[in-house]
C-alpha cells in the first residue's frame, strides 16, 4: 500500500518530470530551452586508480584506490542540475578513479521502493532528500548504508549527514520583473500577500506541491521564521486562500518562468533555480531575498543494496570537498552543503545563494514534514478544489 509519504514524493516528482527534470530549465513566451555551463570543472591528474592528487586526504587516497567497481549507477532528473553535477563532480572523479557515472532516469516513486528495500535496487544511488532517506530508515525493509565520515557535510542536520551526500540547498522564493511596482518594491512576504499595495497576479504552483508554499502563507501572515514548526496548517491555508482570486497556478517550473516573463504575474514564488535559469538567458529579475526564503535540502540517497557500493562510497567523499560544491553552486545558485565552500565563493556570489551566511531562512523541519504531508496534501486539495 502507498504510503501518504510515498505520494507526497511522487508529487513532487511529478512536477519535476513535467519540467523537462530540472528546475533550471528555462520557457520564455514561444521558447522551452535548457540551460547552464557545460564548461568541465578543472580536472585532476590520474584516472584508473592513478596516483592522488595533491591535497587528497589519506583517508579518500584510500577510497579511491581500493574502488574495484566499474561504474556508479545514479538516479536523476536530467537537465542542467545533473550538467552542473558532472561538470562539478563527475568529470573528475572519472578521471581519477576509471570509474564512469552512468545516469538513470527517475521513473515515478521507483527511488523510494528501491530505497525501502520493496524492490531489488537496480541503482546505487538516487537524487532523492534528507526525509526520504528519514523514511527509509524508519520504515524501510533493510537498513541504509551509512556513507564514511569524510562525506559528511556539516550544513545538513548531523542525524541526516550519514544517509545523504552531494547535497544542496534550494531556496523557494518570489521573483518579478524590473519595474513591476511604481510605488517602490515588496519587500516581506507580507507585501506578497498584499495585492492593494503591490497589484498583480501572484504565480504558485499547483495542489500536488507543497514544499515551501503553507510556510510562506505563515511568514506573509505575521509568524516569526523560527516559529514556522509545528505548522499551523489551518491558518497557513486561510491565508493563501485570502488572495485565491489573484493567484495563478502553474503546473510546471518552465510554466512558472514563461508567467513571469510574459508579466501574466506580478510575482512568482519558486524554487531560486528558476530565476538563475532566467538570468543564464539574459532576462533581468528581481530576486527578493529580503522575503525569508524557505530552504528545502536535496541530496543523493544511497540505496541498501548499492551493487557497488565502494566506488559509491567514494564518490560520497569526492563530493565533499569545499572548491566542488562551491563550483557546483555557482553553476546552480543552489546553497552548498557545508561551511567551507563559502570560502571559495566570493561575498558576491554568496548573496546569490539561498543559504548565504548570515541571511535569515526558514529551514525545514523535516520530522514535522514526514509526518504531516497528507494534511498539507488535503490542504492543497481544498484550496485549488
Amino acid at each position: 500500500m502507498e504510503s501518504s509519504n510515498d505520494r507526497a514524493e511522487l508529487t513532487r516528482r511529478l512536477l519535476l518530470k513535467r519540467a523537462g527534470v530540472s528546475a533550471g530549465l528555462v520557457a520564455f513566451p514561444g521558447l522551452l530551452a535548457a540551460c547552464g555551463d557545460d564548461d568541465a570543472a578543472t580536472s585532476t591528474s590520474g584516472g584508473g586508480g592513478g596516483a592522488a592528487q595533491s591535497g587528497e586526504s589519506a583517508e579518500l587516497t584510500k577510497l579511491l584506490d581500493d574502488i574495484k567497481s566499474k561504474q556508479v549507477i545514479i538516479g536523476n532528473y536530467g537537465g542542467t542540475t545533473e550538467d552542473a553535477r558532472k561538470a562539478a563532480f563527475w568529470d573528475s572523479f572519472t578521471e581519477r578513479t576509471g570509474v564512469k557515472i552512468v545516469p538513470a532516469d527517475i521513473p515515478g516513486n521507483l527511488g523510494n521502493q528501491m530505497l525501502g528495500g520493496e524492490v531489488p535496487a537496480k541503482w546505487d544511488a538516487f537524487h532523492g532528500s534528507p526525509s526520504e532517506s528519514r523514511t527509509a530508515q524508519l520504515n524501510g525493509k533493510k537498513e541504509l548504508p551509512k556513507t564514511p565520515d569524510i562525506a559528511h557535510e556539516d550544513l545538513i542536520d548531523p542525524e541526516y549527514q550519514p544517509y545523504v551526500w552531494q547535497s544542496f540547498f534550494v531556496g523557494y522564493v518570489p521573483a518579478a520583473l524590473p519595474d513591476t511596482f511604481a510605488d517602490g518594491q515588496p519587500q516581506t512576504w507580507a507585501d506578497f500577500f498584499d495585492t492593494k499595495k503591490f497589484p498583480g497576479k501572484r504565480g504558485w504552483p499547483s495542489k500536488e506541491y507543497t514544499s515551501g508554499t503553507h510556510e510562506a502563507a505563515l511568514l506573509g501572515d505575521g509568524v516569526a521564521p523560527d516559529e514556522i514548526y509545528p505548522m499551523d496548517i489551518e491558518r497557513a491555508h486561510a491565508k493563501i486562500k485570502s488572495i485565491l482570486p489573484d493567484i495563478t497556478v502553474y503546473q510546471q517550473f518552465p510554466q512558472a518562468q514563461s508567467f513571469l516573463t510574459s508579466k501574466t504575474v506580478a510575482l512568482c514564488y519558486g524554487p531560486n533555480g528558476l530565476w538563475k535559469g532566467l538570468a543564464d538567458k539574459g532576462q533581468k529579475l528581481e530576486v527578493y531575498w529580503s522575503m525569508v526564503p524557505v530552504l528545502q535540502p536535496n541530496g543523493m540517497c544511497t540505496m541498501p543494496d548499492a551493487p557497488d557500493l565502494d566506488a559509491t562510497m567514494a564518490l560520497a567523499a569526492w563530493c565533499n570537498d569545499p572548491k566542488r560544491q562551491a563550483d557546483f553552486a555557482l553553476r546552480t545558485n543552489y546553497g552548498p552543503p557545508s561551511e567551507a565552500a563559502f570560502d571559495e565563493i566570493s561575498e558576491k556570489d554568496q548573496q546569490l545563494l539561498p543559504n548565504a551566511p548570515g541571511r535569515e531562512t526558514v529551514k525545514p523541519d523535516i520530522e514535522w514534514l514526514a509526518e504531516n504531508e497528507e494534511a498539507l496534501l488535503e490542504s492543497n486539495k481544498q484550496l485549488f478544489s
